[in-house]
């Protein structure tokens, strides 16, 4: 309570007013005859003392509360004594400070339970299994939660939508919905990635009123999988009837033949039942690639998290495989740096990748010839190489090595016991790894098929 020229003319209007009343009734008998000047003053200045000592009075006390409400403000009123040296007057200070102490604590207890609330909400936000979007004007992203910070693979998502997200269909939804346009109920569109994933788009608006800006609920949902799985069933039957029906038909035929003329010829029998065993593991070796495949493409998005050592994994396959190297009078040569090549994938599928590789080099390298398994290193990444001293390969024939079913020679592949979908899964599951394969091939000299995995940190 500063004082002041405008405290002074505040004071002369509380006095007046005090005295008002009375010099009113002197004045009346004044008119009267009854109350000369000199009483007339007398009185008025009676009065005006007295409400001069109670506004001098109000304003100290006023001061007290102020500083006692000061204190207030960081620590309990009823903890605030009254050193100030106020005395009991005419304003109900304590009374005051009281209600104010009650008010505190309900004030308190409702910031303390919306906190709570607020703090759920966030925990159960980012509990969230889909990415969720809260989007202001100008397509801003206000907030994230958890999920949507690992799809889009960043720590903070700020700024406007189109940094992470630019089809156009979604981007007119946003725009349209701002506007108070309604909302389209579904929006599928691909977000870029390692792998292209397939999502569809949920728009909710919070508007209450009708002049209020809305803020918009943008929630995904990750169809990639089930796509995949949809488009998988559909190839599945495309290959599989292609390549089961050679196969089958020669099934049947040795069947009629072996029931029809050959029904007493043991000689025939040994024959066709020799035949018979060849196709039929040839279709069990068709339907377990195709359903290793499956497998791999739908995880395929999701990178593996373990350790990997590969001098491990190499030895492993080499040992497998040797015997088999041996029947072909050709040899497995591991190149190994000395040091620790350790990489973050899957054990059982990286075996996989590089069993196929090196029965691949023994199957079409030449006649008593070496194959080389050689790892190198290069920055963060370990470069992992199959090389065999065949035939080699086209280069017209490269680009298309890992689509399913393709052969480069289809009689030499069906003969040597290929179903062609070898290298399909091999690129699938490099890609689940975050790598790449890398295929050289010299006519008249060999090939060479490079993995490059990322090595493992920490």
């Amino acid at each position: 309570m500063s004082s002041g020229p405008g405290n002074f003319w505040r004071m002369l209007l509380f006095i007046l007013l005090m005295i008002s009343p009375l010099g009113l009734l002197l004045l009346l008998l004044d008119l009267q005859g009854g109350v000369g000047a000199k009483d007339y003053a007398l009185l008025l200045a009676a009065v005006a003392m007295p409400a001069l000592f109670v506004y001098l009075r109000m304003m100290r006390e006023l001061r007290t509360v102020a500083r006692r409400m000061e204190r207030a403000a960081v620590m309990s009123p009823l903890d605030v004594t009254g050193t100030d040296g106020a005395r009991a007057g005419l304003l109900p200070v304590d009374n005051l400070l009281l209600a104010m102490e009650q008010y505190r604590r309900v004030l308190q207890h409702m910031l303390r339970e919306t906190q709570r609330r607020q703090d759920e909400t966030a925990l159960l936000f980012d509990l969230l299994p889909d990415p969720v979007l809260v989007l202001g004007r100008g397509r801003q992203i206000n907030r994230s939660n958890a999920a949507a910070k690992r799809f889009f693979h960043v720590e903070e998502m700020g700024g406007e939508l189109t940094r992470f997200i630019r089809h156009p269909a979604l981007l007119k939804a946003v725009d349209a919905a701002e506007e108070g346009q309604a909302l389209h109920e579904r929006i599928e569109f691909t977000v870029s990635d390692v792998v292209p994933r397939h999502v569809a788009g949920y728009l909710v608006s919070l508007k209450e009123e009708e002049n209020a800006e809305a803020d918009l609920i943008l929630t995904l949902h990750d169809l990639t999988e089930s796509r995949r799985m949809q488009q998988m069933r559909v190839d599945f039957i495309a290959n599989a009837s292609h390549e089961l029906r050679t196969p089958l038909a020669i099934l049947v035929g040795a069947l009629e033949t072996l029931v029809g003329p050959a029904r007493n010829d043991l000689a025939a029998h040994e024959r066709f039942f020799t035949m018979m065993q060849t196709q039929t593991t040839r279709m069990s070796q068709l339907v377990n690639d195709l359903l290793s495949l499956s497998q791999i493409e739908i995880n395929e998005h999701s990178r593996p998290t373990g350790r990997v050592d590969m001098a491990r994994l190499l030895t492993g396959v080499a040992d497998l495989l040797r015997a088999k190297a041996v029947k072909l009078e050709k040899s497995i040569r591991l190149d190994l740096p000395e040091r620790d090549v350790i990489v973050t994938g899957d054990f059982d599928q990286l075996t996989q990748v590089f069993t196929n590789l090196v029965d691949n080099a023994l199957k079409y390298g030449r006649e008593k010839s070496e194959v080389t398994v050689r790892v190198t290193i290069s920055g963060q990444e370990a470069r992992l190489s199959v090389i065999d001293e065949g035939e080699g390969i086209a280069e017209e024939h490269l680009s298309r090595l890992t689509e399913r079913f393709y052969r480069v020679d289809n009689d030499r592949s069906r003969k040597l016991g290929g179903t062609g979908l070898g290298l399909a899964i091999v690129k699938h599951i490099v890609s689940r790894h975050r790598g790449q394969l890398e295929i050289s091939s010299t006519v008249g000299k060999g090939s060479c098929f490079t993995v490059r995995l990322p090595l493992a940190t920490g």
